[in-house]
């Protein structure tokens, strides 16, 4: 438990320290709207491999197990804004969620090599 607790900080700084500098890269309109779609979802994608990442580094075996489980976290706790900001769920958040279960579980099978490796 305590290792998916570690995942989700990085997760969460990861997240918001990177949106925080996207946001005030797109007040100045240093980047387009276009852009910054793609640049959201590279920063989630990064933001959860890495979580993943330190997840995978924590456990002792079944990397992507433990990837996919932190993955479930991070959308049940997706879930539960979309309920209470009464976000809509259509297609594209199924991909979103989809994208975000590959990376965390890619993320965590490669945290979980480097610390094979490390031995």
């Amino acid at each position: 438990m305590k290792m998916f607790l570690k995942g989700l900080i990085f997760t969460s700084v990861g997240l918001l320290g990177l949106t925080l500098i996207l946001t005030v890269l797109h007040y100045f309109n240093l980047i387009n709207d276009k852009a910054v779609e793609v640049i959201k979802l590279i920063i989630s994608i990064t933001s959860i491999s890495v979580g993943g990442f330190v997840v995978g580094a924590s456990c002792e075996k079944k990397g992507w197990l433990s990837g996919l489980k932190f993955a479930f976290i991070i959308i049940l706790i997706f879930v539960l804004f979309t309920f209470i900001f009464r976000i809509g769920f259509n297609f594209k958040t199924f991909i979103y969620y989809l994208i975000i279960i590959a990376s965390s579980t890619i993320g965590s099978m490669i945290g979980i090599s480097t610390k094979i490796n490390e031995k």
